[in-house]
């Protein structure tokens, strides 16, 4: 079996490449090529974390595998990773062990991938400006990914801790030839064309009174059915899109306190990233439009992911072998 450390998938998996595979992931789930069930989560009594379990199947590239991920919020603020985890592969024809993989260096580039395929879909061509609630890992590979897919001039970062948040824009700024701006307030990030959310906040960061027309957001750091990173207004202004529709009804937690107000309809979720690239649905219906894309993750992100990696890491010789 092989073993493919973090390091390793980050070396093997760019991120230009990583947003061209997500593509093709949205496309097969669209499509009902694959085989996802619904996330388990396991939250021990007395632990301030939990772990998920994500089964899944893919026909092309002929894919087989499960992701089991913890993910501990607290452990940021003690300079430990808040998800880690790892992804196994199993041959498809025989379900032979094929590989283990990091899944926490997986997760940061695949689920920045499909941020920006969402932002190329659904933000506003001129979108100069982009707004980041959240200075963690996540953070730093939206970063990247998102500037592949929009020409930004600005890029402004909000935290809670405001040292860290300035620690974020010395160290990155260089990575880009623009520079980042701390801001002191979620609302001051808000203000951006292009907004993501990356936090493990419960309650909302960003209002929808403090939108405007034309903005575009990428909600990515709640993934239970209490939590939200943005409030009801803000989800009833908006064009909702997800990633997967069955786990967005599941576990969206802005869409569930919305339709548990009384505020929207099921409706309100247009359909999935998927049906946009498809071209069986509208994104951006006209200037003025304010969109969402609620990402939650899919077992069909990491499968292609991990594929790919396993791939290269085959031909390139990385990687190391075990006798299973």
């Amino acid at each position: 079996m092989h073993l493919i450390n973090g390091q390793q998938v980050r070396e093997l998996l760019p991120m230009q490449r990583c947003i061209e595979l997500m593509e093709h992931a949205l496309r097969l789930v669209t499509d009902q090529r694959t085989r996802q069930p619904l996330r388990s989560w396991l939250q021990p009594p007395g632990v301030a974390g939990v772990m998920a379990l994500m089964p899944g199947y893919l026909p092309e590239p002929a894919a087989l595998g499960v992701k089991v991920i913890s993910v501990f919020a607290g452990n940021f603020a003690r300079g430990l990773p808040s998800h880690q985890g790892a992804v196994m592969l199993f041959d498809a024809a025989h379900g032979e062990p094929l590989a283990l993989i990091d899944a926490r260096a997986v997760t940061a580039i695949r689920t920045a991938a499909a941020s920006a395929v969402a932002t190329r879909l659904l933000a506003a061509a001129d979108a100069r400006t982009l707004g980041l609630c959240g200075y963690g890992e996540q953070a730093a590979s939206h970063l990247e990914a998102l500037s592949l897919v929009r020409p930004f001039e600005r890029i402004l970062v909000w935290g809670r801790d405001h040292a860290k948040c300035r620690a974020f824009a010395e160290q990155h700024s260089g990575d880009l030839d623009i520079a980042i701006e701390p801001v002191d307030s979620a609302q001051a990030a808000a203000s951006a064309d292009v907004i993501c959310t990356l936090t493990s906040s419960s309650q909302p960061v960003v209002l929808g009174r403090w939108l405007r027309p034309g903005q575009h957001l990428n909600l990515v750091g709640a993934s239970l059915p209490h939590a939200a990173e943005v409030d009801a207004e803000a989800l009833v202004r908006a064009r909702y899109f997800v990633d997967f529709r069955d786990s967005a009804l599941a576990f969206a937690g802005e869409l569930r306190l919305a339709r548990e107000a009384g505020l929207i309809a099921e409706s309100h979720l247009l359909g999935s990233l998927g049906e946009v690239l498809q071209g069986t649905l509208t994104g951006r219906g006209a200037p003025e439009d304010l969109t969402i894309f609620k990402s939650l993750g899919m077992i069909a992100e990491d499968l292609v992911a991990c594929d790919f990696v396993l791939r290269e890491a085959q031909r390139l010789g990385v990687g190391e072998h075990v006798h299973w």
